[in-house]
């Protein structure tokens, strides 16, 4: 009996030891960070901004390639004007890819800030659990757009 017992004691101790130990899990809403990230605006608006140039830039040269009146010159101004666009387009993807990681950079930043600050030891998306969790979302939102993080 008194196996039993010592066994049972161990057990419990184990137990104990072991939700004692227990990690900590944050979770972030994503979706929500990024549609509360100020800087998210100002990004998008930049990267719009470029685009548009690009749409107003092939505008102008349709109407001039309207006014052109010989198929050489036709033929040479398409040629210039496909070498400006495309640099023009790959200037917009790099500026795009570039902006898009800054903000992915700082998003990790601020939720690693954050678990580091609140004793969290992982954080995933939301969406992949079903149950518990420490929400940290609302934080990592503030700490995004707190002054001292732009």
């Amino acid at each position: 009996m008194k196996k039993i017992f010592g066994i049972a004691a161990i057990f419990t101790a184990l137990t104990l030891f072991n939700t004692a130990n227990a990690e900590v899990i944050g979770v972030v809403d994503f979706d929500k960070v990024v549609d509360n990230y100020s800087k998210v605006k100002t990004v998008s608006n930049e990267i719009s901004d470029k685009y548009a140039e690009i749409q107003r830039y092939s505008l102008d040269k349709e109407r001039e390639y309207k006014k052109l009146s010989t198929p050489l010159e036709r033929k040479n101004f398409e040629e210039s004007t496909a070498r400006e666009l495309a640099k023009k387009q790959e200037a917009y993807l790099k500026l795009k890819e570039k902006k898009e990681a800054e903000i992915d950079t700082a998003i990790k930043n601020a939720i690693k800030q954050v678990a580091m600050a609140n004793k969290i030891d992982t954080v995933v998306e939301k969406t992949v659990i079903f149950f518990g969790g420490i929400d940290i979302t609302d934080k990592v939102v503030k700490a995004l757009n707190s002054p001292t993080s732009k």
